[in-house]
């Protein structure tokens, strides 16, 4: 007979016991909350008459639960499984899974144990300290065996087979549990390490580096089986802690590598002819790694500039922004043609205009690791022609109040004037740096290699900005390719790295009005960067409108909007800088941006705030219902849950328990299944 506890994190259980003692407390509380909303709904009834009422069902239910086993209705899910629980898989159970998928399952320990407590170790910490600033190497965890002596000896004394690897995010910031103080810092001396603890934090138990898709199919389905906490990691990047959750199971996509160039696609279950050149992309390609093939097989496609974000993964399911390419080319799902995915139940579909179109309309902009685990998919590519890039800088001091309104309003008058003339443009603006602040505005003219024809074209644009003492820089250069100007190689973050963001669309409307550069600059003045902070847009417009006849489940509004802004806020490396920084974005620097057009707050989900309230309307709008009909189709049982994503507002931060029963509401549930009360006795 299973037993399941209050908290409920047992799964398919045939009966329940509950200790009285627990009951009492948990009622006598409730009877106090109660009581008072009783006074208020119904004054005329006597305190006496309620306490009596309550202490009488108080006793009898405290009497009654102590020693009674009630029958349960199955498959009632309220929470996964946590290791403490009998329903977590034994070591036999782990050894069986981890040898029928090839030995690729991995037990995890954050990458920096190494440098605390009694796994320290001088030579490995150090030179973690340089390697974990790699964001390849981040990206590609779990890696290789942690090779530590005391794994070794923890894995026999628990008669597990299973080695220990070390595992990675992009950054420490949701490697870390906000809520405790739990976090695992790379720290550089012993000094530091005996004052600092390590913690699991956020980072799966369990992790399989998915070689094949086979291996998928067989990580779902025993995560469905054990009722485990399932995440998704492709590269990591994702800034809303997406890929990692406490006492999770992982699925690790990295290694599926493959890259196939079609020079005309058809997809599966298609009568036409082809949709033209494209290319196939395993789950586990970066950007980086696609450009590179581009490079020699001279042909682009509408990526990222991050080299290390995975091009199908959350970019893709996410909606797929790319800074220049978007203007010119659409979005990213725009150009998404079909999807292999292995769903739920652990079969393999495709998706695409001909098969299971609903679920291919979900994946173009739905968001990642949410309807399936995408195994690969395919998406139209482009000629990798020349270009010349054009900057324009400025900078003054940082007590120049100028600089915003003079400066980044110019910047912006000048890439709605090139916008409208069919070129597209990024603005960034960095933080102060030793009392002087600046941005720059580039441009990428397509198919245009005469560099004195560009200078001259934007010299006759650019407005003088030295009365204000604005210094202002112009810079071109010529490529014979497109992709000379993505970078091609992964990041070197600097030490401690972590950041949060958030992202805010502007409408085509409020851009090309008279007073849109001057209105938009103003706003985003009041956001005060800091030293490592940064703002930036990205082209929308063009094509994104233009491709209006794309069905997509992003918000309606990005069919009318110009540009994208993202802010992205550097977070002071402890538990309560990340708490700090997390709060300043949400309750300070979303108000501002969302400012700008109070009847079009609409948000990029890849790059939004962690703690948004509203995803449902900031993300998808009126799309979102048609969502979450599509994931109760394809996932019913919601095994693939994730922060802020389709489904989610019944779950957790975590994923781990359902909102939609609290602590009194499910007890409330199983007297209700007893028999023993029903809610007519309650005036809640």
């Amino acid at each position: 007979m299973t037993t399941i506890w209050l908290h409920g994190y047992a799964t398919t259980a045939t009966s329940i016991f509950i200790p009285g003692s627990i009951f009492y407390d948990v009622f006598k509380n409730f009877h106090k909350a109660r009581l008072d909303l009783g006074k208020a709904k119904y004054p005329t009834l006597t305190t006496q008459l309620l306490t009596l009422h309550d202490r009488m069902l108080l006793t009898t239910a405290a009497l009654a639960l102590g020693v009674a086993v009630f029958r349960a209705q199955p498959n009632q899910h309220q929470c996964r499984c946590r290791p403490s629980e009998p329903c977590w898989p034994s070591a036999d159970q782990w050894d069986v899974f981890n040898k029928s998928i090839g030995g690729n399952l991995a037990r995890i320990r954050p990458v920096a144990s190494v440098c605390h407590g009694p796994e320290y170790d001088a030579a490995a910490c150090t030179d973690l300290s340089s390697l974990a600033r790699d964001s390849g190497w981040r990206a590609s965890n779990p890696g290789e065996s942690l090779p530590i002596p005391h794994t070794v000896m923890e894995c026999k004394k628990a008669n597990e087979l299973i080695p220990w690897h070390e595992a990675t995010l992009q950054d420490w910031v949701w490697e870390s549990n906000g809520l405790v103080e739990e976090v695992c810092h790379v720290v550089t001396s012993r000094g530091e390490s005996q004052q600092s603890a390590c913690h699991q934090g956020r980072l799966p138990l369990y992790s399989v580096t998915v070689q094949s898709i086979a291996q998928i199919q067989s990580a779902v389905r025993f995560a469905k089986k054990h009722s485990l906490r399932l995440v998704v990691k492709n590269s990591g990047h994702d800034c809303a802690g997406r890929s990692s959750s406490p006492d999770s199971f992982q699925i690790h996509t990295n290694l599926l590598k493959g890259i196939t160039y079609h020079d005309n696609f058809v997809s599966q279950g298609s009568a036409a002819k082809g949709s033209g050149p494209a290319v196939t992309l395993g789950a586990g390609v970066m950007h980086w790694e696609v450009y590179s093939d581009g490079v020699k097989n001279d042909y682009t496609i509408v990526g990222g500039e991050c080299p290390t974000v995975g091009a199908v993964g959350g970019f893709l399911q996410g909606g797929g922004v790319s800074s220049f390419h978007s203007f010119t080319k659409g979005l990213a799902v725009d150009n998404v043609l079909e999807y292999q995915v292995v769903t739920a139940d652990g079969e393999l579909v495709s998706a695409n205009e001909n098969q299971n179109q609903d679920l291919f309309w979900a994946l173009k902009g739905g968001g990642g690791g949410t309807f399936g685990v995408v195994a690969q998919a395919t998406v139209r590519v482009y000629p990798d022609d020349p270009i010349t890039v054009a900057a324009i800088s400025i900078s003054t001091s940082l007590t120049n109040r100028q600089f915003w309104t003079e400066g980044v309003s110019e910047l912006l008058r000048l890439l709605r004037f090139f916008n409208q003339q069919g070129f597209p443009g990024q603005i960034v603006v960095m933080g102060p740096n030793q009392g002087s602040v600046q941005a720059t505005l580039e441009f990428h003219f397509a198919n245009t290699t005469d560099e004195s024809y560009v200078n001259e074209l934007l010299k006759s644009q650019i407005r003088p900005l030295g009365n204000h003492q604005i210094s202002t820089n112009l810079a071109t250069r010529v490529q014979k390719k497109a992709s000379s100007e993505v970078r091609l190689r992964p990041d070197i973050y600097p030490p401690q790295y972590g950041i949060v963001q958030g992202s805010v669309l502007i409408s085509d409307g409020l851009f090309n009005s008279a007073n849109g550069p001057p209105l938009i600059a103003k706003n985003l003045s009041n956001l005060k960067l800091g030293p490592n902070d940064i703002l930036f847009t990205s082209n929308l417009g063009g094509r994104v409108m233009d491709n209006s006849d794309i069905d997509i489940p992003l918000h309606p509004n990005w069919r009318s909007a110009a540009q994208l802004v993202t802010l992205v806020r550097a977070v002071e490396p402890s538990n309560q800088g990340k708490l700090a920084a997390l709060e300043t974005l949400h309750s300070h620097d979303m108000p501002i941006l969302y400012s700008l057009e109070p009847n079009n707050k609409v948000s990029y989900r890849n790059l939004g705030d962690p703690s948004e309230k509203d995803f449902q309307n900031r993300y998808w709008g009126t799309n979102y219902k048609r969502l979450a009909s599509i994931k109760a189709r394809w996932d019913p049982d919601e095994l693939f849950i994730t922060r802020l994503g389709v489904g989610s507002e019944a779950w957790d931060t975590e994923g781990m328990c359902r909102r939609s029963r609290g602590l009194v509401a499910r007890v409330i549930e199983l007297l209700r299944l007893s028999g023993r009360w029903t809610l007519d006795n309650f005036l809640l």
